[in-house]
């Protein structure tokens, strides 16, 4: 598979202002941030954990931050995704509930051999204390050792928990 496939959103860069926006559910604090990769497939074949490309492996990351998870903010999380997946992905659509933030939308190919325009869809499950953020990549790709196009799906989930004051 490409050096890059964007298929896992690493870890959730928290907004970095002076304090809480009550705006948006997650509090202001210092944040642990786990990411792992859940799920790979090709034309509907689960890829065995112990086979994932090592690029995906590497998007496993576990960190501390100082700051405010902003769901809330559509333009902010298009930003976020965009930073990970390192090509442009648009959410068509983004709904906010104070339990529940769910989005869709489409990323653009990054021009690399596997030619990947995955849409995405996006569901975080809030609390002032703690998250769990899945996303989903799923589209055609070109996939290296096989001929022609394939359907690839990722999915990557990442769990917040807030560990106080910072």
């Amino acid at each position: 598979m490409k050096r890059h496939l964007p298929v896992a959103i690493a870890a959730t860069t928290l907004a970095a202002c002076a304090g809480d926006n009550p705006d948006n559910v997650p509090l202001y604090g210092e944040w642990e941030m786990a990411t792992r990769v859940d799920s790979l497939s090709i034309d509907g074949m689960q890829v065995p954990r112990e086979h994932f490309p090592p690029e995906f492996l590497a998007l496993e990351t576990t960190e501390k931050l100082c700051g405010e998870p902003m769901f809330a903010d559509k333009d902010w999380q298009e930003r976020d995704i965009t930073r990970k997946v390192r090509t442009q992905c648009t959410l068509s659509q983004y709904d906010v509930t104070p339990r529940l933030v769910t989005g869709k939308g489409q990323c653009e190919s990054d021009g690399s051999p596997a030619d990947f325009s995955p849409g995405i869809d996006v569901r975080i499950n809030q609390a002032p204390d703690q998250y769990k953020l899945v996303v989903t990549l799923g589209g055609s790709a070109n996939v290296q050792g096989l001929s022609g196009r394939h359907v690839v799906r990722a999915t990557a989930v990442q769990r917040g928990k807030r560990l106080g004051d910072c």
